[in-house]
């Protein structure tokens, strides 16, 4: 007689995580993912089991996440940053047996509100275990990035020198609660978004050929004045407003509507859609040229290293 003492047939799927939903179409996942929370539900929507993962093996570009699950389908639900000590969005209610993934709903904590958000990354799968399965299937799940920053410079045309401790840098909007699907939810209260930072840069002199010159005017170089504001999706029905006052006259310098300034940068030959290119996006720089009488001239926005000038243009 020979008796053989095996393990169990491992049954269930291997989950590979990419963030790849970005402007390169790069998995950027191993770089700037530095925990994982795993949600499962079944074949009607209801909560299965949380996974969670917290190491340094999240950095392996190797990673893949083990879960053991009778045959069946299955809903994933993954979300990054909400399992770190500096985690910016927790669930309103804990996923618990008896709830459904369409219940789930994330919300910023309000003390983060005007500090630099910590990286909040969401992403969904829908699989099937096959009945008869001696082995991990081999599932991908697709993330995207919420949170965003913006660095606002401002230069005046004269060359006098700017500091950004002179300016208050705002960004008002109604997304600090998203639902299921990553979606800010309708009717949520306006949160103001303040800088996290703010100073002022000197630069040094550059050659006439060098010189930025909008309408053709070259600019002299002082200090510029910046301000960093992080905030959560940049979504187009929410109509997110970018404001820029001085404190000295409490003048609104520019106040413009940031999904359109952003989307504005899209080329012409893209094929996504405005809403994807601000999702693809996480880091944008916008630069405000003053006259002066520190009144708005003329903007340039930078994404990935293009710079986009956009001069007299309304949007409504």
């Amino acid at each position: 007689m020979v008796n053989d003492d095996l393990d169990p047939c491992r049954v269930g799927v291997e989950l590979r995580f990419l963030y790849d939903y970005n402007l390169e179409s790069a998995n950027a996942l191993p770089s700037q993912v530095h925990c994982l929370t795993l949600h499962v539900y079944d074949s009607e929507g209801r909560y299965v089991s949380t996974l969670t993962e917290t190491s340094g093996k999240l950095t392996d570009e190797n990673y893949r996440m083990a879960v053991d699950l009778a045959p069946g389908t299955y809903h994933a639900v993954a979300y990054g940053g909400i399992a770190c000590p500096e985690a910016s969005f927790a669930h309103d209610a804990q996923p618990a047996p008896g709830s459904f993934y369409s219940e789930i709903s994330m919300r910023l904590k309000l003390d983060h509100v005007g500090k630099s958000l910590h990286d909040h990354f969401h992403g969904t799968a829908d699989f099937t275990v096959a009945d008869g399965t001696v082995d991990y299937q081999a599932v991908d799940l697709h993330m995207s990035k919420t949170t965003n920053n913006i660095r606002i410079l401002l230069q005046q045309l004269d060359g006098a020198d700017l500091d950004g401790k002179d300016f208050d840098f705002a960004i008002t909007d109604s997304n600090s609660l998203l639902d299921h699907t990553n979606t800010p939810v309708e009717g949520t209260e306006t949160t103001t978004y303040t800088q996290w930072t703010s100073g002022s840069v000197p630069l040094a002199d550059v050659d006439d050929d060098q010189a930025v010159k909008p309408h053709g005017r070259a600019l002299s170089f002082g200090s510029l004045a910046y301000g960093e504001i992080s905030t959560s999706r940049i979504y187009e029905r929410t109509k997110p407003q970018l404001t820029i006052t001085y404190h000295e006259t409490g003048n609104v310098i520019a106040q413009i509507p940031l999904h359109k300034f952003l989307a504005a940068t899209k080329s012409d030959d893209s094929k996504w859609s405005d809403q994807e290119y601000l999702d693809r996006g996480s880091r944008w720089n916008l630069t405000f040229f003053l006259d002066g009488n520190m009144q708005w001239y003329s903007v340039s926005i930078i994404v990935n290293g293009y710079v986009v000038r956009v001069n007299d243009i309304e949007f409504d």
